[in-house]
């Protein structure tokens, strides 16, 4: 399988029931029912991730302070 690291999107569009995410690496087509439904598996794994990123510059930050 493919794997395609999408730093950063540089179009990003609806059309024809897609959703599709253009990058540098070229681009993602996604069939926008089944992304919909996938939503909040995606949703739960970004919070839970960006949790231990905050808690990682905020333990980062108190060590610059002491």
């Amino acid at each position: 399988m493919k794997t395609i690291y999408i730093h950063e999107t540089h179009t990003l569009f609806a059309d024809s029931g897609e959703l599709h995410l253009h990058c540098d690496q070229g681009k993602v087509v996604f069939n926008m029912q089944n992304l919909f439904n996938d939503l909040p598996s995606i949703t739960k794994l970004c919070i839970e991730e960006q949790e231990k990123n905050k808690k990682y510059i905020l333990k980062e930050i108190n060590k610059l302070t002491k």
